[in-house]
């Protein structure tokens, strides 16, 4: 794209609504899923029964699958000559046009290199075009000579900054056609032909420059996978930075990564995939927020043993109606608000929710621990997070610096491990910095709490508070403690025994609620009974984990409303 490196500037731009399939219900979100087996073939004749899908961590009851049938391809190729080597640009060209010519009458394409300009993202069924364009490229690894001024003014020549600059730019590139591909109806992906790259670590004075993990949100909000093809012969290690890059890329988004070997059936295959596979519709219980949500599909059952799938990481839900209205707002031009970028960190693992209700205020909490270590990053350093709590309209509810949670411990006043805030109804923006031993900035971690209304008497389920005891003596001062803080993950030890909180309410006040244990593949196993003390506003469960086996589980709590039961669902796991 030609743009300058060092000015670019990150434009929101208007989130995707989510189609569902026929047969699914109106609000339902469809992933599409590719499933394959040991040799790379399709696999076909997969029913619900043969998938899980988990959103946010919590397993989602998956209302139809289908599989998927031919539909005009929307394929934009982008060449990424600054990350390949010369000798495999006649390569490169020769399978771009064995792809061309196995393309159907109805689909669209474009050819484009990272500094081609915004203008010539054009897809079109004109494959002459295409093949014009293919046929100029050339592979410039290692050769830091400018070809334009631009180039010279964007990148320089220093070879360290040019290596910056190109990455950032096919970074750019990627995010651009990502928007200009899921703006278009049919089924679009990136064909990305490239040796790999590292960009460069995020700066403050990078601020608005797309970084990986910004492209595969882009990605995944308008449902664009890409599918990067190595074209080197002579690879490299498969842990090296460069192709950390591209797998990060093609997974993230529910493509794939070849590398070597038959270039063009690599392509090929990349575009045969949109043909295949198949569409998921489940209906989320979180509503029209126009939030990221992580998803996560695996088979289960005897398909699980031969074959894999493999799909994008989120989605963006559709924006409620105050946040459409907010659009038209401003495409009216009325007053623009500033936007912000959610984010998880993974070093901290973190709580949020409504504790309990007063009229038309909600009370909050907020409790923290260090990330769980996973097998590729050593132990999470956090030590303190600060957190600031606003509204949509910037006015502060909380600010202050907060511990790891002490489960089964007595709060610190000095130290706190917990924030308590009363907040109005609606989206309350939990921005935290999270800082090590040292006092240095590790990472910001920024997400949204909804803090629902209770208007009528259609029952409200706040989020279930799960507080995991060693002792006997550890559980009755826990059961009886009524701000003991929440434990942020969802693993235990069979060691563990659990106190569950569950606020709900109907017509502002307080209801009972029921609860039931089911296994992972969401059958019932047994009742919980409620224990006759409680907090006030709460229904409190005591549940033994000595009994259970390790592995997933789910605990299901219900409440009776006037137009039937009203249910929330959350996933755990014992690890033994």
């Amino acid at each position: 794209m030609a743009v300058k490196v060092r000015r670019l500037a990150f434009v929101p731009l208007l989130i995707a609504a989510v189609i569902a399939p026929i047969g699914a219900a109106p609000d339902a979100v469809r992933i599409a899923a590719i499933v394959t087996d040991r040799q790379g073939r399709s696999v076909r004749g997969l029913t619900v029964k043969d998938f899980e899908l988990r959103e946010d961590g919590v397993s989602q009851k998956i209302d139809l699958v289908e599989a998927r049938v031919p539909a005009p391809r929307q394929l934009a190729i982008l060449l990424d000559e600054f990350h390949v080597a010369p000798a495999d640009g006649p390569r490169v060209r020769d399978a771009v046009s064995a792809l061309l010519d196995g393309l159907r009458h109805d689909d669209a394409v474009v050819v484009l290199k990272p500094l081609d300009p915004l203008t010539t993202i054009r897809l079109s069924a004109d494959l002459e075009s295409a093949r014009a364009a293919a046929a100029t490229f050339e592979g410039r690894l290692g050769n830091y000579q400018p070809r334009t001024p631009l180039e010279e003014e964007t990148l320089g020549r220093a070879p360290a900054l040019v290596e910056a600059g190109r990455a950032q730019v096919v970074l750019s590139a990627l995010r651009a056609l990502t928007a200009q591909l899921g703006s278009r109806p049919g089924r679009p992906a990136i064909l990305l032909v490239s040796e790999g790259f590292t960009p460069q670590p995020r700066r403050a004075s990078s601020r608005g420059l797309p970084d990986v993990g910004l492209v595969d949100r882009f990605a995944n909000r308008y449902d664009v996978p890409i599918y990067a093809v190595d074209p080197s012969v002579a690879q490299s290690d498969d842990a090296d930075a460069g192709a950390a890059t591209l797998n990060t890329l093609a997974t993230d988004t529910g493509g794939s990564l070849a590398r070597g070997g038959d270039l063009a059936g690599s392509l090929l295959r990349a575009a045969a995939d949109l043909d295949a596979g198949y569409t998921i519709a489940y209906t989320p219980g979180h509503g029209d927020d126009g939030r990221y949500h992580p998803v996560r599909v695996t088979l289960v059952r005897r398909a699980a043993e031969t074959a894999d799938a493999r799909a994008r990481a989120g989605y963006v839900s559709q924006p409620s109606a105050d946040m459409r209205r907010a659009m038209r707002a401003a495409l009216a031009g009325g007053p623009i608000l500033p936007t912000r970028l959610l984010h998880r960190s993974p070093l901290v693992d973190v709580w949020s929710g409504v504790t309990r209700m007063t009229g038309s205020q909600a009370r909050v909490a907020v409790t923290w621990e260090p990330g769980r270590p996973s097998p590729s990053a050593g132990k999470s350093s956090a030590a303190r997070v600060t957190l600031k709590a606003t509204t949509a309209e910037g006015t502060v509810l909380y600010e202050g610096m907060l511990a790891p949670a002490r489960i089964g411990e007595a709060a610190d006043a000095a130290s706190p491990d917990r924030a308590e805030f009363d907040a109005p109804a609606g989206r309350v923006q939990l921005d935290m910095t999270i800082v090590g031993l040292r006092g240095e900035k590790l990472d910001v971690d920024a997400r949204d709490l909804e803090v629902p209304a209770s208007k009528d008497a259609t029952p409200i389920v706040l989020p279930a508070i799960v507080i995991p005891t060693q002792s006997a003596r550890e559980f009755r001062q826990v059961a009886a403690d009524a701000g003991a803080a929440p434990d942020p993950s969802r693993e235990f030890r069979r060691t563990e025994r659990l106190v569950i909180r569950v606020p709900a309410y109907a017509d502002g006040e307080p209801v009972r609620v029921e609860a039931r244990l089911l296994n992972r593949l969401g059958q019932p196993m047994r009742d919980i009974d409620a224990l006759p003390d409680a907090p006030a506003g709460v229904t409190q469960f005591d549940l033994p984990l000595a009994p259970l086996a390790p592995g997933d589980y789910f605990l299901l709590f219900t409440v009776a409303g006037p137009s039937g039961p009203v249910n929330q669902r959350v996933g755990f796991k014992i690890t033994g």
